[in-house]
C-alpha cells in the first residue's frame, strides 16, 4: 500500500517574529484562496452548468469532481507554501472507495478538505452553518451535499439515497470539532444511516501535531511549528455481515461503540 507524504512529522520549536508573521500570512492567502475560490465557482462556474447540462445528477456529479479537484489542488498549495504538511497512508483505499461511509474524528477545521481531495464520488453532510454560509453554500448545493438541519428522519434518507446510488459520505460523529481537553462523544446518526443502507463503514484518525485549526481557536493562529496532519485508513467494517438485517437501536448502539472504540484506540497509540 502506498503512502502519500511530504514530510515528517515537525517537532515543537519556537517561532521567531518574522515566522510567525509569515506563518498567519500563508493562512490568510490559504483562507483568501479557499473561500474566493468558492465563491466565484458558485458565480460563474456552476451557473454554467445549469445552462448548459440538463440533466441534475450530471450536473452534481461534475460539481463534486470540480470541488474534489479544487480541494486536491487546495492541500497541495497550502503545502508548497509552507502553511502545513501531511501525510497519508492507503490513499488508494479512499480513492477506490463506493457506496461507503467514511467515519473520522474531527480535530481541525480542514479535515473534510483534506478528506475529500483523496476520495471520489463523495457527498458530504454538513451542519447549517457552512450551508448557509455565503463562501460555501452554492459549492455545497451545486455538489448535491447533504444538508443535517434537524431532520433526523430526512437525513438518514437522504444519506441512505446516496449510499445505495453509490455515492460515498464523509460523516465525522462527534458532530463538530470537539474542544481542547474535552471528551469525543459519538452520535449515533451515521450507524443509523449504515445499518438502513446496509453500507461498509471505512474508519479513518487524524491528527494534527501541533494541534491548529481547532473549535474556538483563530483562523490567524500560528502555533509554535508547522502544522502536520497524519491521516490513517484503517479497517472497513461490513455491516452486512456483521449485523445482518439487524437495525434495531441494539444494533445502532453496538455499532457506534464499535467505531467509537477503535478511533479512541487508534488514537491512544
Amino acid at each position: 500500500m502506498a503512502t502519500v507524504t511530504n514530510a515528517a512529522p515537525p517537532t515543537l520549536s519556537w517561532l521567531s517574529p518574522v515566522e510567525r508573521a509569515f506563518r498567519t500570512f500563508t493562512t490568510a492567502v490559504a483562507f483568501a484562496f479557499f473561500g474566493l475560490g468558492g465563491l466565484f465557482m458558485a458565480i460563474f462556474i456552476f451557473p454554467a452548468f445549469n445552462v448548459f447540462i440538463s440533466d441534475r445528477k450530471k450536473r452534481s456529479e461534475i460539481a463534486q469532481a470540480c470541488v474534489h479537484r479544487i480541494w486536491w489542488l487546495f492541500v497541495r498549495v497550502i503545502r508548497f507554501m509552507g502553511t502545513v504538511s501531511w501525510d497519508i497512508d492507503k490513499p488508494e483505499v479512499l480513492k477506490n472507495l463506493r457506496g461507503t461511509i467514511v467515519i473520522a474524528n474531527h480535530p481541525s477545521l480542514l479535515d473534510v478538505v483534506f478528506l475529500m481531495s483523496f476520495m471520489q464520488h463523495t457527498r458530504a453532510v454538513v451542519k447549517e452553518g457552512v450551508w448557509r454560509n455565503p463562501f460555501m453554500r452554492g459549492v455545497v448545493t451545486s455538489a448535491d451535499f447533504i444538508p443535517n438541519l434537524g431532520d433526523p428522519e430526512k437525513l438518514i434518507a437522504d444519506c441512505t439515497a446516496a449510499l445505495k446510488d453509490g455515492y460515498n459520505l464523509v460523516i465525522f460523529p462527534e458532530g463538530s470539532r470537539t474542544p481542547d481537553g474535552a471528551a469525543r462523544r459519538y452520535q449515533k446518526g451515521f450507524a443509523h444511516i449504515a445499518l438502513s443502507a446496509g453500507a461498509p463503514v471505512q474508519v479513518v484518525s487524524i491528527r494534527v501535531n501541533p494541534p491548529m485549526l481547532r473549535k474556538g481557536e483563530p483562523w490567524y493562529y500560528a502555533p509554535p511549528s508547522k502544522g502536520h496532519w497524519t491521516i490513517r485508513v484503517h479497517e472497513r467494517i461490513d455491516t452486512v455481515e456483521q449485523y445482518g438485517n439487524d437495525r434495531s437501536p441494539a444494533a445502532v448502539r453496538r455499532l457506534t461503540t464499535d467505531v467509537a472504540q477503535r478511533i479512541e484506540g487508534l488514537l491512544a497509540l
